[in-house]
């Protein structure tokens, strides 16, 4: 009786992994690019894994260790790819290994993630289908080498071979972003996980510097402001770079030096001596401020300066966020897990330290663990020495027993320690807007929900609405504090959200929103408050995002520093706003590049020239690596240290 033949190993893992690139596609962006050169990619590098995969499980010679490895691959893929779209649904960012640095938050609210892999079971399943195939007609699948197969197999595993060296050899995309180009959103967008892992764990043993971009033009600007001078210190980087041997020191040395920097302004040293309050605002976001819900939140970002495009661009959840707000750089994932919260890099132009040289008082407080994410080391090594924390004192003078805690009762007990001092700066890291979103997991949401059972909104957008009105609460505490103390006209007060509401379906955000928001630029639209009661109104409409906030202070109280070493920009220079994206699309005032489609849209009928364009890559792509080789260079140190 002549044999059924079997099917091929490498064809089951080639239709699943394509089965699965497939579904997270579809879940991410839609059928928009589903016919699209990427599916080529996706679908010649899944059939060089496969045949790779399927070899390895053959090597075994044994049908049930090779079938059993075989079904324990496919079952893993499954659980992979649900784990990496659940990653990308909750906090808008791929999935990296190098995130295992910062797995303390996932441990953190393991609570918040089983619930809401509870609630997407049914997409579980949808990924646990090619192993449930493949366990029912398991017996029907070849698993070992055998005489009739073993010349094929050899023959696809070196076809395969040639294949990957030429995907990656000689097509212009891949080739991109194997060798030039560290980016795992774009490894993500162009290529899909299946290559993104591969990269991710290879750049973990075989890291790739990115060439660093000298020809960039320099800013020309307007003749009528040079009378004000640069924003620069007194550094020789002609002389530091003749003076190293190591290029990446060398290449840096000289991009800097190529660099203007941006000019002082009208607006330079309009806060010089004042008092600052700095909160950074947990999740808050434009859609969370209304005149009827947070009255002090609402006056604060409609009166005195007013910024119009203003974004929080998506970057690991609170701790992206937050360095991004703190050093106008922009974040890196194996630089976050590294340098970052290890609080060793020398920071010059840290708030605290900064601050503390002008003889101001400096201090921080958090009603939630400093210890979580390390952020007591690195608040430390930008000059906070006193940070009061759930952990270490705070926990004493409020109720920290409660998730989220109350940034009104934070606020309510800490404020009387510096408001009588002669100069203070300020740091409050805020809690009460955090996910989830609901009255049975959201103390805070519980607390003032009263106050939003007026409003027809869905129980997701009312209970954000109400976790906020806790922030409203703390600034108006802040604000009448203040004005009791007579120190109201006297101090700046800047709100600087760390993120949008991430977690939040996009359709509850637009439920909120007095626009139709997209979920991948404009979900990151929000407010800026940077108050004096002193200000009049002024509107700007300059792009700008959480980066351009540190020297944009710090050229409003007249505070030296180095514009050409900080990535972000002064918003009220003769510089152009640029808002940029982890996978480097970006924004300006002529339109927006979507580097995943390589499509620019002009935001006018004017026309837009590709040197243009290019240019703006040229200086997006630099200021990302930059943020990257100045932290993981100690940079600050080599030009500035003792």
């Amino acid at each position: 009786m002549k044999k059924k033949n079997k099917a091929r190993l490498a064809m089951v893992f080639f239709l699943t992994i394509l089965y699965m690139e497939l579904v997270f596609q579809i879940f991410t962006v839609g059928l928009v690019n589903l016919f699209s050169a990427k599916t080529i990619y996706v679908s010649l590098f899944a059939i060089i894994t496969s045949v790779t995969l399927s070899f390895i499980c053959k090597i075994f010679k044994n049908d049930k260790v090779s079938r059993r490895i075989a079904l324990g691959i496919i079952l893993f893929l499954g659980i992979y790819y649900f784990g990496v779209l659940l990653f990308k649904e909750l906090f808008n960012t791929y999935f990296s290994i190098h995130l295992i640095g910062v797995s303390d938050q996932a441990i953190a609210f393991v609570g918040d993630l089983v619930r809401e892999v509870l609630k997407r079971i049914p997409l579980l399943l949808l990924f646990m289908l090619p192993y449930l195939f493949v366990l029912r007609y398991r017996k029907k699948i070849s698993y070992i080498l055998t005489k009739e197969n073993v010349l094929s197999d050899v023959i696809y595993l070196v076809l395969s071979l040639v294949l990957f060296i030429f995907l990656v050899n000689v097509n212009s995309v891949s080739k991109n972003l194997f060798y030039e180009v560290d980016n795992n959103a774009a490894n993500v967008e162009k290529l899909g996980i299946n290559v993104a892992t591969y990269l991710d764990v290879k750049r973990i043993f075989s890291p790739i510097e990115e060439a660093i971009i000298l020809d960039i033009p320099k800013e020309q600007p307007a003749q009528e402001s040079t009378e004000y001078g640069y924003n620069n210190m007194n550094i020789d980087f002609n002389s530091l770079a003749n003076s190293t041997s190591n290029k990446t020191l060398k290449s840096m040395h000289e991009y800097f030096g190529n660099q203007s920097g941006t000019l002082k302004n009208e607006y330079t040293g309009l806060y010089k001596d004042k008092n600052l309050i700095v909160v950074m605002a947990e999740s808050l976001n434009t859609i969370a401020i209304s005149e009827k819900y947070t009255p002090t939140l609402y006056k604060l970002s409609h009166e005195g300066m007013e910024f119009t495009n203003f974004y929080t661009p998506i970057n690991l959840s609170t701790l992206g966020g937050e360095f991004q707000n703190l050093t106008g750089l922009f974040a890196n994932l194996s630089v976050l897990s590294n340098q970052y919260r290890k609080g060793n890099n020398y920071y010059p132009f840290g708030l605290g330290n900064v601050y503390k040289k002008l003889d101001y008082s400096i201090q921080a407080y958090h009603p939630n663990s400093g210890y979580f994410q390390d952020r007591n080391r690195y608040l430390k090594n930008m000059g906070f020495d006193k940070f009061v924390f759930n952990g270490n004192g705070l926990e004493k003078l409020m109720n920290c027993n409660l998730w989220p805690q109350s940034d009104y009762d934070m606020v309510n007990v800490t404020i009387d320690d510096f408001i009588n001092d002669d100069k203070f700066m300020t740091y409050y890291v805020s809690v009460s807007g955090h996910m989830p979103w609901s009255y049975s997991g959201n103390s805070m949401s519980v607390r003032n929900k009263e106050k939003v059972a007026d409003s027809n909104y869905s129980t997701e957008a009312a209970a954000y609405i109400a976790a906020n009105i806790e922030l409203d609460k703390a600034i108006e505490l802040i604000m009448q504090k203040l004005s009791d103390a007579n120190k109201l006209d006297d101090t700046v007060i800047a709100i600087v959200p760390d993120h949008y509401p991430y977690s939040m379906n996009i359709n509850t955000i637009n439920e909120l929103s007095d626009y139709e928001r997209d979920s991948k630029f404009e979900v990151n639209h929000s407010t800026l408050i940077l108050y004096n009661s002193t200000q009049e109104h002024k509107v700007i409409d300059k792009y700008i995002s959480q980066l351009d906030v540190l020297p944009t202070i710090y050229n409003l109280f007249d505070i030296e520093y180095d514009s050409r070493l900080i990535m972000g920009k002064d918003i009220f220079s003769t510089s152009e706003g640029i808002v940029y994206f982890n996978d480097r699309s970006w924004i300006t005032a002529k339109g927006r590049y979507d580097a995943t489609r390589n499509k620019f849209t002009s935001s006018s009928n004017e026309e837009v020239s590709n040197e243009y364009i290019e240019n703006i890559k040229k200086i997006v792509a630099s200021r990302i690596n930059m943020s990257k080789l100045i932290m993981e260079q100690d940079y600050y140190k080599i030009v500035l240290g003792d």
